[in-house]
């Protein structure tokens, strides 16, 4: 098979319990690495909020974070961040309703209300300091803990808001998961076809459409399927099983 370009989600896809990669999953992706294909995280999180232990596990080619942060072998091909503006409304709309809202930074991540699922610097009692010029925080996306209301999402048109039913994900309008795909299939000279991509999450559908090849997880909600080459038997172990199936017909 020629080279691929394989891209993965992270959390419900390649991750299940407390940012752990399962060893089979790690077998199959240096499997996968060993054939000579290139192996890449295309998740929601910034680059900050990579799991070490992922990168500790398995050395990726590169990574697409946030969907606006490309990065390959080490160097950073492509970063955009959120705008002050949005970034300074967002944040004083979460300190008056009680929201907790994550600014995830490209090197850090910083926290309104103690930010919410990850580790952060509390910026809450210095806010108004911080937001004089939020520019230093590197802010790739935010997280916000429960779901954005349209009327709110409606002040911010320079950010897509993602709802997933219990929080939401605010990421700089004009992107999304296939964009990194799209760059690095340019700069290395890769078709389109010889993409694949492992998801599970309706923010997964862009690139999973893009990518010649995609596989979603077992439980991932049945409108992915329109966009799936196979859907795993398994969550966690699916993207060995997928892997196994789409590349060496196993």
């Amino acid at each position: 098979m020629e080279k691929h370009l394989v891209f993965f989600d992270v959390d419900g896809t390649l991750s299940f319990h407390n940012s752990e990669i399962s060893e089979v999953n790690i077998a199959a992706l240096k499997k996968l690495q060993a054939a000579g294909h290139e192996i890449f995280l295309n998740t929601g999180r910034s680059r900050s909020i990579v799991p070490k232990n992922f990168t500790d596990a398995v050395k990726f080619d590169g990574f697409v974070c946030g969907s606006t942060y490309v990065e390959y072998h080490g160097k950073v091909l492509h970063r955009v961040c959120v705008d002050d503006e949005t970034i300074r409304g967002f944040c004083r709309y979460a300190k008056e309703s009680g929201m907790r809202l994550l600014l995830e930074g490209e090197k850090q991540s910083y926290g309104v209300n103690s930010g919410c699922f990850h580790r952060c610097i509390d910026i809450t009692e210095a806010l108004e300091e911080c937001l004089v010029d939020p520019s230093f925080m590197h802010v790739t996306k935010m997280t916000s803990e429960w779901d954005i209301p349209k009327r709110v999402a409606m002040r911010f048109p320079k950010v897509r808001c993602i709802n997933f039913g219990g929080y939401g994900e605010q990421i700089v309008a004009g992107y999304d998961k296939a964009f990194g795909m799209k760059l690095l299939c340019d700069k290395l000279c890769i078709k389109q076809e010889n993409t694949a991509a492992f998801g599970d999450s309706i923010n997964d559908i862009e690139m999973l459409k893009f990518a010649g090849k995609s596989v979603i997880m077992k439980s991932a909600p049945a409108e992915l399927d329109a966009y799936a080459t196979l859907r795993t038997t398994l969550d966690d172990g699916g993207v060995c099983e997928g892997i196994e199936k789409i590349f060496f017909g196993e």
